[in-house]
């Protein structure tokens, strides 16, 4: 029983770095009605950055997690400003290719410039704790409230600041946030600096719960993406509430079964998608046609 709730309490735990890479999409999706392939491979890409800072540059933690944020926030502004404005108003499918092509170009140059290298975090905690006879990884937990830290912040953003409240008109509908002033544009860019910063916070969490390698981008990518659809692709709850049935489920999986928790993500998204298409919390639209 104790081997059971050591599972759960860390499936939980991990549930929340699984959220926190669903929110990332979910920035881009609420705002633009963008799903960005490339974020994974962003993640990827700013954690071999962050390792460059500290191991090749011998940046301390404190200077190189700013320098970091930076890096995540202009590597998003970029990428919406060059790649994604010019295709505004083209079809979904277009738009969805070219970032799914950009997180193949990303994985391409990180996977050049570092040949294919594994590396560990110098700032990875060691051994494990015990709260309460449950034996825990510092990394995950530290993961878990990093997380909640995050989701706070934005609701805050979304609920409290002028910001967050003209993304969630400009979400809403683009035409009635023009007619309010809003610069709809100018929303798109936030919603996507927004978006790479919390890639390389999952940069730092990711490459502590597990190693940096070249596999990081395919990783994020095949566990927020379920986490995005089963919570609602709109939705912040949702990620959240996500992420933690995900994790939990997942762990699960591997105390039953071993490698089933790798296929146990998609076949909970699947079997919610046929009764709510529109996921646990997300907004439920019907369009005409």
């Amino acid at each position: 029983m104790t081997d059971l709730a050591d599972i759960l309490i860390q499936g939980f735990l991990v549930g929340g770095l699984y959220a926190l890479l669903a929110l990332g999409f979910v920035m881009v999706v609420k705002s633009s009605q963008i799903l960005n392939l490339a974020y994974g491979y962003q993640i990827l890409i700013t954690a071999y950055i962050l390792f460059w800072l500290l191991d090749g540059l011998g940046l301390p933690l404190g200077v190189a997690v700013p320098v970091i944020f930076l890096v995540g926030a202009f590597m998003g502004f970029t990428i919406e400003r060059l790649a994604i404005r010019p295709l505004l108003g083209q079809p979904f499918l277009a738009i969805l290719m070219t970032t799914l092509m950009l997180g193949t170009l990303i994985k391409g140059i990180a996977v050049m410039i570092w040949a294919g290298a594994s590396y560990s975090f110098p700032f990875t905690p060691g051994g494990m704790l015990n709260i309460g006879g449950i034996q825990i990884l510092p990394s995950v937990l530290y993961a878990f409230v990093t997380a909640l830290v995050i989701f706070g912040l934005m609701y805050v953003l979304f609920q409290k600041t002028k910001v967050g409240l003209a993304m969630r008109v400009v979400a809403a509908d683009n035409t009635v946030a023009q007619s309010l002033g809003i610069t709809v544009k100018k929303i798109f860019s936030v919603s996507w600096v927004v978006s790479g910063v919390i890639a390389s916070v999952c940069a730092m969490l990711a490459g502590m719960v597990q190693m940096v390698t070249p596999e990081l981008g395919d990783i994020a990518l095949m566990k927020g993406l379920p986490v995005l659809l089963l919570g609602g692709m709109t939705s912040l709850p949702g990620a959240l509430v996500g992420g933690l049935i995900i994790g939990v489920v997942e762990g699960l999986g591997g105390y039953w079964g071993g490698e089933i928790r790798e296929v146990i993500p998609w076949m909970i998204m699947l079997l919610i998608l046929i009764v709510r298409p529109w996921g646990l919390l997300g907004e439920r639209r019907i369009e005409r046609i």
